[in-house]
């Protein structure tokens, strides 16, 4: 079974309606404390895991053999160190381009200990608060994220072509920010963890991208940021960013083509479970626009659209 184009965005619609509403809960008595991360890593696993979970049960048994929960091979590991340092720049580089017009401020257009549209309270230095931080900033949205985006909804995409599921899951995904202004760098970023799918056939690819971004952005960008705040350094970074965002990208398009000619050359360019697809177009799937035209129309995706708006508003 398999759910029609125009009702799949109900699914990411219940996360992103349960993330909104659920920032009306009063946490005031849990700021400070480790037990804001722990109601908030409990909220994530409500939001993203449990829908999703309940949403594989219905498909039946055999749907998780579709979900692209395979272990990518050693073959794929460059593509992988590539596509992780141009995750880093492209999105360090959109940044730095609304900084550029006046849009934002780079980092400081929203905190580090912001996520979902909620601020946390910052932990000490020891230990035990390092690895609350780094579960709930950096692994926990990492896998729960792609595990809906990546797993569940690209793989229900895939059926209107690679192209247009890797646009419609990085669209809804950057909804998440509940931000104007971070929904862009959110959408590059979900375009490459798509495009990491694709490549690899495997979730753990942009799991793997994701976790090691949230480290960065943990542990790392304020420098970076802060080394651009001088007005002498950032023409000289501007430079720097370009240059290796330019290697990269090569670098990882390079892999990702030796990697595609090879599943060519092994008859795997097209998954068995959408080979009927194709069969009825003629041999290929549908072609990125049509599918992605009629998605976003759809009911259900208008509906997110919707609800991103009225909150990045204010109205709700």
């Amino acid at each position: 079974m398999r759910i029609k184009y125009y009702l799949l965005p109900a699914l990411p619609l219940f996360t992103f309606a349960f993330l909104v509403f659920s920032s009306y809960i009063d946490t005031q008595r849990l700021t400070g404390s480790r037990d804001a991360y722990l109601s908030f890593a409990m909220l994530q696993l409500l939001a993203f895991i449990l829908p999703a979970i309940f949403y594989c049960k219905a498909k039946g048994d055999q749907y998780v053999f579709e979900l692209k929960l395979r272990v990518f091979g050693l073959e794929k590991a460059v593509f992988l160190i590539f596509s992780v340092m141009v995750m880093i720049c492209l999105v360090t580089a959109v940044e730095l381009l609304l900084r550029k017009f006046g849009i934002s401020d780079g980092l400081y257009a929203h905190s580090v200990y912001t996520i979902y549209g909620r601020t946390l309270p910052e932990l000490g230095g020891n230990v035990f608060d390092t690895l609350y931080t780094l579960v709930v900033f950096a692994v926990l949205p990492a896998l729960t994220e792609e595990f809906l985006f990546r797993s569940v909804l690209y793989t229900e995409y895939e059926h209107l072509g690679a192209p247009a599921a890797i646009f419609l899951t990085a669209v809804i995904y950057s909804f998440l920010d509940m931000s104007a202004v971070a929904f862009i760098p959110s959408f590059a970023g979900g375009l490459l963890l798509g495009f990491s799918v694709y490549v690899t056939q495997s979730v753990f690819a942009p799991l793997v991208i994701h976790i090691v971004y949230n480290l960065y952005a943990l542990f790392f960008e304020e420098y970076i940021w802060a080394f651009i705040a001088k007005p002498e350094n950032e023409i000289f970074f501007t430079f720097v960013l370009i240059t290796a965002l330019l290697f990269c990208a090569t670098g990882m398009l390079s892999q990702a083509e030796r990697v595609l000619y090879d599943k060519g050359m092994r008859g795997e360019a097209l998954p068995g479970y959408l080979r009927p697809y194709a069969e009825k177009n003629g041999g290929k799937l549908p072609s990125a626009a049509a599918g992605i035209l009629r998605s976003v129309i759809s009911p259900a995706y208008l509906i997110c659209i919707v609800l991103f708006v009225l909150r990045v508003t204010g109205i709700v």
